[in-house]
């Protein structure tokens, strides 16, 4: 009998038989081999430091055990590689003469110095697997669930006033982001926040829509070089593109400009979309000052000023450090 089959005997984890059958041979696998060999590689830095940051405070637990002569079913030998304390040593002696002589905490405790010390077996077997190139998938799913099983010890042990203490809640960055989110005003602020980039984003795109469909139809005419088509020349529809096409054509540095402009437009209605379902406004910032500078830019232009006309100044960032715009000589007398 294996210690596995030994540790869920004695502790009453198995009440009846599942009446499942094992997997046929020919049964595919769930995963493909390079996807278990990146998950394996991933998941075992993971539990190491799981594992790590957990050992002195299941020593402890495993040590009360001891005290209280009491053997954790299925574990062998085990090295304690942390020295003791002596806050650890009153722990220990109060562990000892009261949690292990109740029968629910000392199952659970059981089971945790138990799964704790199987977590590290696999994780070496995984380790071993991986430098022999051949990690398998068995051994990848029994470590997801006993690594789940550790990081929920704060989960188990949160009733009892000591192992709670020794078991306290993850401190993450998450954990304190979430923290802060509690406090009323600044939820409020970065609602606030938020709110302003999204509707800045949409008024940009609601005045940029058409003069975008516009711009857009002029860099397509470029690139076919249809400019000079016949046929398309005697459509009123396309005159004005057209035209324009035909003055930018020659200036390249600002057809490459308007290039940018259509691809930065492409990505402020997908964020826009994004944000809206509940993502993040960050790309949205991102997006909205240069757009609006490259608007600036083709304002300077005299085929392009009327498609962004002076009226516009208030929805684009302009820089005081540009030069503004070309306007007419004014006519003195001879």
């Amino acid at each position: 009998m294996s210690s596995r089959d030994s540790f869920e005997r004695q502790t009453g984890l198995l009440q009846r038989s599942a009446g499942t059958q094992p997997l046929r041979a020919q049964t595919r696998p769930l995963l493909s081999p390079d996807a278990v060999l990146a998950q394996t590689k991933e998941l075992v830095g993971k539990a190491r430091a799981t594992v790590d940051s957990l050992e002195p405070r299941v020593e402890i637990l495993l040590r009360a055990c001891q005290t209280a002569t009491q053997d954790v079913p299925g574990l062998g030998v085990v090295a304690f590689r942390h020295p003791l304390s002596p806050k650890g040593d009153q722990i220990v002696a109060y562990l000892a003469s009261s949690i292990l002589n109740q029968e629910m905490w000392r199952k659970e405790v059981h089971i945790a110095i138990f799964r704790f010390y199987e977590a590290e077996r696999l994780i070496r077997i995984a380790q071993g697997e991986l430098e022999r190139h051949h990690p398998q998938q068995r051994t990848l799913e029994e470590l997801k669930l006993l690594i789940f099983y550790l990081c929920r010890f704060h989960e188990i042990f949160k009733n009892e006033r000591v192992l709670a203490q020794l078991f306290p809640p993850p401190q993450t960055v998450q954990v304190t982001q979430s923290a802060a989110s509690s406090n009323p005003i600044e939820r409020l602020k970065r609602k606030k926040q938020r709110d302003e980039i999204l509707n800045k984003a949409e008024i940009l795109r609601a005045s940029l829509t058409p003069r975008m469909q516009t711009l857009i139809t002029t860099l397509d005419m470029i690139e076919k070089g249809t400019i000079l088509d016949v046929r398309a020349l005697l459509t009123g529809t396309t005159r004005t593109v057209r035209l324009i096409a035909m003055g930018i054509n020659t200036n390249p540095e600002l057809v490459n400009k308007l290039k940018e402009a259509r691809e930065l437009f492409r990505q402020l209605e997908t964020q826009i979309k994004e944000a809206k379902a509940g993502g993040d406004v960050l790309p949205l910032k991102d997006i909205i000052f240069p757009l609006s500078r490259l608007a600036v830019t083709c304002r300077q232009n005299v085929l392009l000023r009327d498609l962004f006309p002076t009226s516009d100044e208030g929805l684009f960032p302009d820089d005081d450090s540009d030069p503004p715009p070309a306007s007419e000589p004014s006519q003195t007398a001879g």
